[in-house]
């Protein structure tokens, strides 16, 4: 079957993990977004295997793609400040995180909204895998997205002490910002709503925020049974500003 050579052209956006994957695609007909969950965790080396299996199966190859964005989602990466950063050390500040080898291909994301680089080991069989079917893509850490759009919605909910909790399968995000600056960011991984709330309020300790004052914002893309009632507990002020059981969708791509 051949690709359609109509004008129809359709973005695609991926995020990647070692356990999930999902697909949005853009057209001027209509967008469409499918979320892939393992149970247990790939190895890197399966990862391209595993998502050229779902572009096959969802006929991603046959559609006229224009523009790939891809987003690892990965603990192998790390945030440094504008000022400290120097490109030839990028191995310098990974190694600590993971463990690198003299052929490992290292890149790095520039958020410039909050003058930092966030330098990251990309999934090189994957982003092969993408260049061989479409020939040019964008990659990024899905990190690096997320604290662009955290940074944007910070700015408009103007909230002086603030947290964001972002939820997704296995494992939640918190993020802080102070005075417009990133004064906090780490992943955790959970089983129950219990888990987010303990470190949630541990959190909480550690960086001095009060949690009768602290406006605590959640970004669902997965739902958690109890978390909201159960926040109730804890947590005077809190509101849900993403639900992705209302947009059917990852926030990234909201």
């Amino acid at each position: 079957m051949s690709k359609q050579n109509n004008v129809n052209i359709t973005h695609l956006d991926i995020c990647l993990g070692d356990d999930y994957a999902s697909i949005k695609t853009l057209n001027s007909e209509k967008s469409s977004f499918s979320n892939f969950i393992l149970e247990k965790k790939l190895k890197t080396r399966s990862l391209s295997d595993f998502l050229d299996k779902i572009l096959s199966e969802k006929n991603i190859y046959e559609l006229n793609i224009e523009n790939v964005n891809v987003h690892f989602d990965n603990d192998l990466f790390c945030l440094v400040p504008n000022e400290l950063f120097e490109e030839s050390q990028k191995k310098e500040y990974l190694k600590y995180i993971t463990r690198i080898s003299n052929d490992d291909f290292i890149s790095h994301d520039s958020i410039n909204e909050i003058n930092v680089k966030n330098v990251f080991l990309p999934y090189v069989n994957v982003n092969n895998l993408l260049v061989e079917k479409f020939k040019e893509i964008n990659y990024f850490h899905y990190n690096s997205s997320l604290l662009k759009k955290l940074f944007k919605l910070n700015n408009e909910l103007q909230q002086k002490n603030c947290l964001y909790c972002i939820v997704s399968y296995k494992k939640f995000k918190i993020v802080a910002f102070n005075k417009g600056k990133l004064s906090f960011f780490n992943s955790f991984e959970y089983q129950n709503s219990s888990d987010i709330l303990y470190y949630l309020l541990a959190t909480c300790q550690n960086i001095k925020l009060n949690i009768d004052k602290v406006n605590l914002n959640y970004i669902l893309n997965l739902k958690v049974d109890d978390l909201i009632e159960n926040t109730k507990n804890f947590y005077s002020k809190f509101n849900v500003v993403y639900d992705s059981s209302l947009d059917k969708q990852d926030y990234i791509y909201s």
